[in-house]
């Protein structure tokens, strides 16, 4: 790779970083005009492109970089996000399977189907793939969260509880395993708990905006007004996906009518 070639690479991934994605395609786009025989540089433009919310730009970059490298399994997971995403469900599945074809041993792309069909309500279904993902590795926390989502789709909270809870033995560093115990609290309305764990995810991850939008929403229902206000203010200022638009928008509007009732 020439040196102007791998600094218009390294500068791409650098505004990746930093959540500048519309320069980071830029970036990108020019690498695949500069070597067009490169799949790595497809793969990146799919990823920037998806983050900024293209998915079906990024789906056709990703399937072009799969045109030369087809057992990249990193890219025919994204292509299976992109499609999960998308509710394209069989086809979501049809990438995973490729990915545990090529890599039988890899036990996250059989977590990958199993999110699939807990999506389509087949909670035991997905239980199965998660049981064999966890027969590969018995502490693949991405597993374990699963698995306590699939147990609480099924009603069974203590053993939700139970799997999220044996995620966070193996990392509790994992701020992802923390909220999602915190929010499984909070749909138990068990407010206390729930709070803990929320407070835990960000202080482990600050940056990780899902767990501000529940502590606003236990705030909320504790009428801790102020602290919701604060709390649903962070989450707005933490999360720049394009895809959370929407949810950005419904936390705008209930801050602005929070404000209001203090004004009053």
């Amino acid at each position: 790779m020439s040196a102007v070639f791998e600094e218009m690479m390294q500068k791409g991934e650098d505004l990746l970083d930093e959540g500048e994605f519309e320069k980071a395609i830029e970036c990108f786009k020019q690498c695949v005009k500069s070597r067009p025989e490169e799949p790595a540089v497809f793969f990146k433009l799919g990823y920037a492109l998806a983050e900024s919310g293209k998915l079906e730009e990024s789906l056709k970059s990703y399937q072009e970089g799969l045109r030369l490298e087809p057992a990249n399994t990193e890219a025919l997971t994204a292509v299976g996000d992109i499609y999960f995403e998308s509710e394209e469900y069989q086809r979501a599945l049809e990438s995973y399977q490729r990915v545990v074809e090529i890599s039988p041993d890899d036990p996250d792309g059989f977590v990958s189907i199993g999110l699939v069909y807990n999506t389509m309500d087949q909670p035991q279904e997905a239980i199965r793939f998660y049981s064999t993902a966890l027969e590969m590795d018995t502490k693949n926390v991405f597993a374990l969260n699963a698995l306590g989502d699939a147990y609480y789709a099924l009603g069974e909270r203590e053993k939700a509880v139970e799997a999220y809870k044996a995620g966070i033995a193996v990392d509790s560093e994992d701020a992802a395993a923390r909220f999602n115990l915190g929010e499984l609290y909070y749909d138990m309305e068990e407010l206390a708990d729930a709070e803990q764990e929320c407070l835990e995810a960000v202080r482990l991850d600050p940056s990780f905006a899902l767990p501000y939008l529940t502590l606003g929403g236990i705030c909320l229902d504790l009428e801790r007004i102020p602290d919701a206000i604060r709390y649903f203010e962070l989450y707005l200022k933490k999360e720049h996906s394009p895809r959370a638009e929407e949810m950005r928008r419904e936390v705008q509007a209930v801050l602005e009518g929070l404000r209001e009732e203090v004004e009053s």
